[in-house]
């Protein structure tokens, strides 16, 4: 199972154009260079916005832009924002499931993993991903 799901993947594609650009881009126009089906991606700019990770502007010029500047919104933040909350193990949310949460070896060492992917996801910020994709793109045009 794909810890980060197709909805996620396809907010994360469309966040990190948002960085590259820098300004207000359609639905249509993130869809159609993401490869997104426009549909779904205006389902999930609205959950976008309602998590405060962007922002809409109405008319003709209209569309959306991060609400943060690119280095302050997270691979973690976007995860929860779509799918919510991450969790190893079923016992992390709903601690009444399993008798066994208060002495299990595997949930203590499932936690520690837990903090430690939550922290990688939190390190790895919109604005370090677009800059890599400029980089790449710069080289792919050095070496033509």
């Amino acid at each position: 199972m794909a810890i980060i799901k197709r909805e996620t993947d396809y907010a994360l594609r469309a966040l990190v154009e948002l960085a590259r650009e820098g300004k207000c881009l359609s639905a249509g126009t993130i869809a159609e260079r993401e490869d997104i089906p426009e549909v779904f991606l205006r389902k999930i700019m609205q959950e976008l916005k309602a998590a405060g990770i962007v922002e809409s502007r109405q008319g003709p010029f209209g569309g959306y832009l991060l609400a943060a500047p690119p280095q302050d919104v997270s691979v973690l933040d976007v995860l929860e924002a779509v799918q919510g909350p991450l969790v190893m193990n079923e016992c992390f949310a709903e601690p009444q499931v399993c008798s066994r949460v208060d002495f299990c070896p595997v949930r203590r060492r499932l936690a520690e993993l837990q903090v430690e992917l939550n922290a990688d996801l939190a390190r790895i910020d919109l604005g370090g991903i677009a800059e890599q994709m400029r980089q790449a793109s710069q080289q792919k045009e050095l070496s033509r």
